[in-house]
């Protein structure tokens, strides 16, 4: 049924469709940044090991978040099992290591972080001069009117707690907090990754062997669909949370062409064909059993600027 059957009364339709756009532009955001934070791990566990890659990790996924919810300042703390913190970045840049452990006592303790440690929740801050949950520290070098503080939950455990600031009020709402948290999730799995990598390396397990089972973790816990196809459309890697909303087995799938997986979906074979051709595309939506689907085709190339496989990343709508 198209959206003209549905809404005959033109205010209506138009209506219809203003809120399908903001719905798919919000979830090519969403897998814009999915996109940017797997691609930036992946490059940074190629380059980096240990603690270089946790500090590489936590620095460049807080730079995304502070690009996505349009904060101008951002901190993360990095913790351990018991809630002790094991690395931090403070908004305030560099800061001597007692100076350092000090503030982020006072804000675990009082501030905004330390609600969201206890509560294991987010904590949107609207305007900081009205909120109790906010704690203004003594020599500030920048002034916050606005916060939203978003735990990194893996399973059971509090893995991290990042904090956005802007120096007006009302600038996050409960849709940034929401897509804050969609983030989080693959924040949580990138940081397990990189434990799960940096273990593997501290025991000198084979290093293929350690990047096959962190990149198959990843896979399986991305939170959406990713699909990883070669130049001719056959399946080498699938995953993600919602892969059993579009009845497709993980394991089963690969090595299968995915035209045969698919053969009743051509809306989703034509996008395919077309990523195929070496053309990228963002937030192209495709229906399967009456279910819209955003997607995010991206082509990868050789030094030859061959195509060699084309990674796909799929929302349900």
């Amino acid at each position: 049924m198209s959206i003209y059957d549905q809404y005959p009364d033109e205010s209506s339709r138009l209506e219809a469709l203003e809120k399908e756009l903001a719905q798919l532009k919000a979830n090519c955001a969403t897998l814009t940044i999915q996109n940017q934070m797997l691609k930036g791990f992946i490059s940074l566990s190629n380059i980096s090991t240990g603690r270089t890659l946790i500090r590489a990790t936590l620095q460049k996924n807080l730079d995304v978040s502070i690009k996505q919810a349009g904060a101008e300042l951002g901190s993360l703390f990095l913790l351990d099992r018991h809630g002790r913190v094991l690395e931090s970045i403070l908004a305030r840049g560099a800061t001597d290591q007692s100076q350092k452990k000090c503030i982020v006592g006072q804000v675990l303790d009082k501030g905004l972080a330390g609600w969201v440690r206890e509560h294991r929740r987010t904590g949107l801050v609207t305007d900081t001069e009205k909120d109790y949950r906010w704690l203004r520290l003594q020599e500030e070098p920048y002034q916050a009117e606005s916060a939203l503080a978003v735990p990194v939950i893996w399973g059971e455990e509090l893995m991290a707690i990042m904090t956005l600031t802007h120096s007006k009020p009302h600038q996050f709402s409960e849709e940034t907090a929401r897509d804050m948290e969609q983030t989080a999730d693959l924040f949580a799995l990138i940081l397990n990754s990189v434990r799960v990598r940096t273990r593997a390396s501290s025991t000198q397990e084979s290093s293929a062997q350690n990047k096959e089972d962190w990149f198959g973790e990843m896979l399986h816990y991305f939170p959406s669909i990713i699909w990883i196809l070669d130049h001719q459309g056959v399946v080498q890697k699938c995953g993600g949370r919602h892969l059993e909303t579009i009845a497709m087995d993980g394991e089963q799938s690969v090595g299968e062409s995915i035209y045969r997986l698919f053969p009743d979906a051509p809306e989703l074979t034509q996008l395919v064909s077309y990523a195929l051709a070496g053309n990228g595309m963002e937030a192209a939506r495709f229906h399967l059993a009456e279910t819209a689907y955003d997607a995010w085709f991206s082509p990868v190339f050789d030094h030859r600027n061959q195509l060699t496989r084309v990674v796909c990343v799929i929302l349900p709508t």
